[in-house]
């Protein structure tokens, strides 16, 4: 008797040991399934503002995957994130927008084009009274001057200006942004009497980041 008496208290200590092991572990387990779900919510948060962001009917885009560089702002992007989230948005490292501080939360990147239109305007040499443009452009402007003696303009085979009395003053033509344009003006034009602008894209590759912490 005086030894299973004995016993008892090495008995009580493993019972204690075991409960709090058990009530340890179901508390570890609890986390790790609190994390987990914590991390899907945030995940599928990030991926959907992501997916908005590079989708073709995005307003920050020009077509899918190519966003504008103008239109990439806190104010185009704050109206794609919900409300009950902290999200920031990054394009190259560079903060788009943030809401809160997401620094805990999950990030999802996309390769996307960032696509950014130039000015270029020029006199061009009209010794040959034609002239291509180096890069493909939706739009140009032409500004001819007045006793330029310029009947027509034509872009590749289409006419885009015509007038038989001469044309003069500015003019905006629509071109293809699928093809290589040359410009051909027609009459006794030289150098100096018309000049050209038009608006070049340039498209680079980018990082687009969306962390959010829900």
């Amino acid at each position: 008797m005086s030894r299973g008496q004995a016993n008892l208290p090495a008995l009580a200590v493993a019972l204690l040991v075991v409960t709090t092991s058990a009530g340890l572990a179901l508390g570890f387990a609890d986390s790790a399934f609190t994390s987990a779900d914590r991390d899907a919510k945030e995940r599928s948060v990030a991926a959907g503002v992501a997916a908005e962001l590079v989708s073709a009917d995005s307003p920050t885009n020009e077509r899918a995957n190519v966003l504008n560089a103008t239109r990439v702002d806190a104010g185009t992007v704050s109206e794609l994130v919900p409300e009950a989230v902290e999200v920031r948005v990054e394009l190259d490292d560079e903060l788009v927008y943030e809401r809160g501080t997401p620094d805990d939360g999950t990030t999802i990147r996309r390769i996307v084009l960032v696509a950014d239109r130039q000015t270029v305007t020029f006199d061009p040499d009209l010794d040959r009274p034609r002239v291509t443009l180096p890069r493909r452009t939706p739009a140009a402007t032409i500004e001819i001057d007045a006793g330029a003696d310029v009947e027509t303009v034509r872009a590749n085979d289409r006419v885009v200006l015509h007038d038989p009395s001469g044309i003069d003053g500015v003019h905006e033509v629509g071109l293809s942004r699928y093809e290589t344009t040359t410009l051909r003006f027609e009459g006794d034009v030289e150098t100096g009497e018309v000049t050209i602008t038009y608006h070049p894209r340039q498209t680079t590759k980018a990082v687009l980041a969306v962390t959010v912490d829900a």
